[in-house]
């Protein structure tokens, strides 16, 4: 009897531990294009039917800047396939931020996607973004 408490306690907390794991970016990048603005390069699993919105602006925790990838939905049905969603924008983000904390959100605000990234310095794939 105490072997299956134990296999049935030890099933409970599994269980919520996978429930609480958020999936990450298939990417993420930031790189610096200038002093005050940074690209970031996103992709992430969302839906068929999902446009991103201009990303939000968080609070900054020391050298870290939180920002959010919305995202809206483009038709009222829609299938369920899963999909990878990218996007590209330039942040307005201060000298002083070396990382971002980002978080892709589904058009109900809930967050799909979560990860970490440093800003790097310029090179060539930012170049291309100076217009």
């Amino acid at each position: 009897m105490m072997l299956v408490r134990s296999a049935v306690l030890a099933m409970i907390f599994s269980t919520s531990a996978l429930a609480q794991a958020q999936p990450g970016f298939s990417q993420l990048t930031a790189c610096r294009v200038d002093t005050e603005r940074v690209l970031l390069n996103a992709f992430f699993d969302g839906g068929a039917c999902q446009a991103v919105e201009p990303v939000d602006i968080g609070e900054r925790a020391g050298t870290t800047l939180a920002v959010a990838i919305p995202t809206s939905s483009t038709a009222e049905v829609c299938t369920m396939q899963i999909v990878p969603v990218e996007t590209m924008q330039v942040l307005e983000v201060p000298r002083a931020v070396t990382s971002l904390d980002v978080s892709a959100l589904d058009p109900h605000g809930n967050q799909i996607a979560h990860g970490i990234t440093e800003v790097d310095e310029a090179g060539p794939a930012c170049m291309a973004t100076k217009g």
